[in-house]
């Protein structure tokens, strides 16, 4: 089957995509930020082909809190889409799904090192999306993508299309102690090897490990490491390089 989506990545050439203030000058205000964040997103829509005023992002918990249940689910639908711009929207949830019956709206989250999964339905026509850093996949969220689809839309998942975004690869994600965050034993199997005084993080076999029970239909790897392509922004490599600050966008809409 044919893809009904197009998938795209924005990076430091497009524009700077985050709300973080550490980011901007000290006398920046949140409209400031508001405004920049928007001018970026209007220019990497017209690059891409949709309306960067009609975009939504998830504000996705990073730690456990009770601001929404783990793996929460939202579908976009028309009582989402009644502002002028969509990114004003708060969502709290982990995970967007939208189908074909809106073309030209896009479903994207900002990143720097974690991957954004994209998961396509096309047999019913519906995808979803989430972004995994290490604590997200540590709890399951991969997995919890895929069963969003089947719980919510009957989906099957042979008829699932899997992309993994652009992320940080093993080789150059390094800690100097065992993550702390990386507590699920199972899904980080073979996914952490320590070299030396170091450990190296594999979030793609963490992903891959949590998927096994699907027979899903193709997953798609991104081919950029954000710690060394020069144009994506990169968390990690900031720390020795300021010109990697930021973050970089992935999304997709339904042509």
């Amino acid at each position: 089957m044919k893809s009904q989506i197009v998938i795209f990545e924005g990076n430091m050439k497009d524009g700077l995509f985050s709300r973080a203030k550490r980011f901007y000058p000290e006398e920046y205000t949140e409209e400031d930020i508001y405004e920049i964040y928007k001018k970026d997103r209007i220019k990497l829509g017209k690059k891409y082909g949709f309306s960067g005023l009609k975009m939504f992002q998830v504000r996705q918990k990073m730690e456990d809190n009770d601001s929404y249940p783990d793996d929460k689910t939202v579908i976009l639908d028309e009582t989402y889409m009644q502002k002028e711009d969509y990114f004003t929207e708060t969502i709290k949830a982990d995970i967007l799904i939208i189908s074909n019956k809106y073309p030209k709206v896009a479903v994207v989250h900002n990143m720097a090192d974690c991957p954004i999964l994209i998961a396509e339905d096309r047999r019913k026509g519906v995808t979803a999306l989430a972004h995994c850093g290490m604590y997200h996949i540590n709890r399951g969220l991969p997995k919890a993508i895929i069963k969003s689809l089947i719980d919510n839309c009957g989906s099957a998942p042979e008829d699932i299309y899997l992309y993994i975004g652009s992320h940080i690869w093993k080789e150059s994600y390094i800690y100097d102690k065992y993550p702390p965050k990386a507590t699920n034993k199972e899904i980080w199997e073979n996914a952490i090897e320590k070299i030396g005084n170091d450990y190296h993080i594999d979030l793609l076999q963490a992903i891959k490990n949590q998927l096994k029970e699907y027979n899903l239909a193709e997953i798609k790897v991104s081919d950029i490491n954000t710690y060394t392509d020069p144009d994506y922004a990169s968390h990690s490599k900031e720390k020795k390089d300021p010109n990697k600050k930021g973050q970089n966008i992935v999304g997709f809409y339904y042509k």
